[in-house]
């Protein structure tokens, strides 16, 4: 029987609950809006995609001092309205006339502006709500909901769009922000804010110093260097990477997602054990066995004889992004000093985007100028280098997470 002090408290599921409809909202009306701009063209669907990570990129540290400033909830509950304000306006548009291209851009460019405001916090409200014992639960929980709604969303889309029209993407969006809204007002009627620093400082000055906090804490700072590099030769893998081999190798479009299955079971297994018996004491090394076992599944792939040993292969990799995202996220929440964790939060957003912005072009050039085995050797030799120079790492050898309860006099204490 596990103690109760290592669950994540109700109020924490009621905003799980929350966030699963708003995510579900997001897939749906983001799938949508591509689907409509691929109907122009693929250079209108890559314009689309690109118009919500730029805002993202240059945004998210500011939208993280934000988050800090003013509160987590409270910027939540600003950001999700002005979302839903969009989705009903998008609603509108497209039930009155096939709008240009021009209009899809500047829904991408508001859905990304919001989100470099929204992720930030969203991301630190585990930290403010659940104690240190019940992070690796937590954060668990958190993913499999995002996941659930990855998986969802575009096939509940596309039923809407077959059955009711585009529009019913953007009405699906606007509802899952509206519900959102509500759960954050009754999280935070039952909650007392937290005292907030720096409010006479800039938000420049605000973000400079949530950097030096980062960078300047060996921890933190190893797991945004070590989340930056599993961005940059992991995160690829099921999207760009699986899609790549498979066409190189002449595997047909069952093959492709059938190994992308495989990558997501792995992930969802390791999530499950998570949230069942709880995130490994020594997260620092299991976040670095994970790493490591995803790179040497990356770079095994290179062996794949035929479909089935890939599928295999791609469920190994799986496995290790799922052991390596459930344990580094809980450490580097609890390391987090809580008057900068929206700031800290936005550090390890931002490290996640930014490689995304070269890798996959570097993937394509790649895949152009050499062989796909040479291709998935050096990403799964980028993977394992960069895992083993982390596990000789000081912070990561000894990281632990605390087994630590809450002090009942912070209970309910949040931004």
């Amino acid at each position: 029987m596990v103690a109760s002090e290592h669950r994540p408290p109700r109020l924490y599921w009621a905003w799980l609950a929350g966030t699963g409809v708003s995510a579900l909202g997001t897939q749906m009306l983001v799938f949508g809006l591509v689907w409509h701009a691929a109907l122009v063209g693929p250079g209108m669907a890559a314009a689309v995609l690109s118009a919500q990570v730029v805002p993202r990129v240059l945004l998210t540290l500011h939208g993280g001092a934000l988050g800090d400033r003013v509160g987590a909830l409270p910027v939540m509950v600003g950001a999700n309205t002005i979302l839903c304000v969009v989705a009903l306006t998008g609603v509108l548009v497209m039930s009155a006339a096939d709008p240009g291209p021009l209009v899809m851009v500047v829904i991408a460019l508001a859905l990304g502006t919001v989100d470099a405001v929204d992720v930030p916090a969203s991301g630190s409200v585990p930290k403010l709500l659940v104690a240190s014992a019940a992070m690796g639960r937590a954060t668990a929980a958190r993913q499999i909901v995002l996941q659930g709604a990855v998986l969802c969303g575009p096939p509940l889309a596309g039923a809407a769009i077959t059955v009711l029209g585009l529009p019913a993407t953007y009405g699906a969006g606007a509802a899952g922000y509206l519900v959102m809204v509500i759960v954050l007002c009754f999280v935070r009627s039952r909650t007392r804010s937290a005292p907030r620093t720096g409010a006479d400082s800039s938000l420049n000055r605000q973000v400079a110093q949530g950097m030096a906090v980062v960078f300047g804490t060996p921890l933190l700072r190893a797991v945004v260097l070590l989340t930056g590099a599993f961005a940059m030769f992991v995160i690829p893998f099921c999207p760009l990477l699986v899609p790549v081999v498979s066409a190189a190798r002449g595997w047909d479009a069952s093959a492709t997602g059938t190994a992308a299955g495989a990558f997501g079971a792995g992930m969802a297994c390791v999530t499950a054990v998570v949230l069942w018996r709880g995130a490994a004491p020594r997260a620092g090394a299991a976040a670095v066995l994970g790493m490591i076992t995803a790179g040497v599944g990356v770079a095994a792939t290179a062996a794949a004889s035929g479909p089935m040993v890939f599928c295999l292969v791609s469920l190994i990799v799986g496995l290790g992004t799922g052991v390596f995202s459930t344990h580094v996220g809980p450490l580097f929440m609890v390391a987090c000093p809580r008057e900068a964790i929206g700031r800290a939060q936005a550090v390890v957003t931002l490290a996640q985007w930014l490689p995304l912005l070269w890798a996959n072009p570097l993937i394509g050039l790649t895949a152009q100028t050499h062989s796909v085995t040479v291709l998935l050797v050096l990403w799964g030799v980028g993977a394992g280098a960069a895992g083993m120079a982390a596990l000789g790492t000081r912070p990561f050898r000894v990281a632990v997470l605390a087994r630590e309860t809450r002090h009942p006099e912070r209970e309910g204490e949040i931004g």
